[in-house]
């Protein structure tokens, strides 16, 4: 099940240190990038500017234009596919995961934006739950279809819901109510001001944007040590995307209530780069694929002003190029 709060200080830089070697590049306007309609209750988001990636010259320079190598890789059934009339490398715009937080922890939307044929991703997905009934069930809502997915991921431990909501916008959760909810409540504004006034100011030229409020993060599930850092966070701003030389950068500005609280978390962040340096460092010495994670979490920085944390990293273009297609 999808967790958004649960983290380590070494958990917290290594998610950081992955996604951003994963998840970069982006040019796209603001009313484009955050186009997608939020539930109400949002409390805290991450939100993957997937088109920008796979149009970015640094992502065609590696190759990542071979859309028939990527799907391979992903394991998709090209015939399938085809009889969608879907393409992922194509269709998908930008992947959204929104969640309230706070005591609904467990809850989240995940919104896939981009260009679907949703009358053909509809007939296959009915025809699935015919001839598969015990891994694919279909329920009602109104005049659409949600469709409970049992083997929706490897090693999938409770049902995934799905509805192909129009030809622009998939929804998916793992609570069916929460769906349904989120569906029938569209177009309604945000309930949380400060968390709406952080979306609005977040840059639209990122790869990665992510941003909470403190209320997101629910106390009873955050570990005793470091609960009094976390009640003394106002909000998260994150900000990954490349830079003009095509590096991949990585800025994290965390405001918080007061002064010491800001000591206090960069302290909690420099012990994490410290934990995750030695892990990387021994699991680089066997996968060479991680140097680049390894040198980013080195790249990193973290600084304390005021009222608020921020935590930097760079990694140079030429290393991903490296990593993925060999020095040459």
């Amino acid at each position: 099940m999808f967790k958004f709060w649960r983290f380590t200080p070494v958990a917290l830089v290594l998610a950081l240190a992955v996604g951003s070697f994963a998840i970069s590049y982006a040019q796209e306007s603001r009313q484009k990038a955050f186009k997608v309609q939020l539930p109400a209750d949002t409390q805290a988001l991450i939100h993957l500017n997937f088109r920008a990636m796979i149009d970015s010259p640094l992502a065609k320079k590696m190759g990542i234009e071979k859309k028939s190598e990527i799907i391979k890789a992903l394991d998709f059934d090209v015939e399938i596919l085809a009889e969608m009339g879907f393409d992922p490398l194509k269709d998908i715009d930008s992947i959204t995961i929104a969640a309230p937080g706070g005591g609904d922890m467990e809850k989240c939307l995940i919104i896939l934006a981009g260009k679907f044929k949703a009358d053909k991703l509809v007939a296959k997905a009915n025809a699935d739950a015919k001839n598969n009934e015990d891994n694919v069930k279909i329920h009602k809502a109104g005049d659409k279809t949600i469709f409970e997915l049992k083997c929706f991921f490897p090693d999938q431990q409770v049902p995934m819901f799905m509805m192909i909501a129009s030809n622009s916008t998939i929804l998916a959760s793992t609570q069916k109510e929460y769906l349904e909810k989120a569906f029938a409540n569209s177009g309604s504004k945000l309930a949380n001001k400060d968390f709406s006034a952080l979306v609005e100011k977040l840059d639209p030229d990122l790869a990665i944007s992510m941003v909470a409020v403190s209320s997101a993060f629910p106390s009873k599930a955050i570990p005793e040590p470091y609960k009094v850092i976390i009640e003394g966070i106002d909000s998260i701003i994150g900000i990954g995307g490349i830079g003009i030389d095509e590096d991949v950068t990585l800025k994290i500005n965390v405001f918080t209530k007061d002064e010491d609280s800001s000591k206090k978390l960069k302290e909690t962040m420099d012990q994490g780069m410290a934990q995750a340096l030695g892990f990387l460092g021994l699991m680089a010495a066997q996968e060479k694929e991680l140097t680049p994670v390894l040198e980013f979490v080195k790249s990193m920085k973290t600084s304390s002003k005021e009222k608020m944390m921020s935590l930097e990293g760079k990694l140079p273009g030429k290393m991903i190029e490296d990593a993925i297609l060999g020095s040459k």
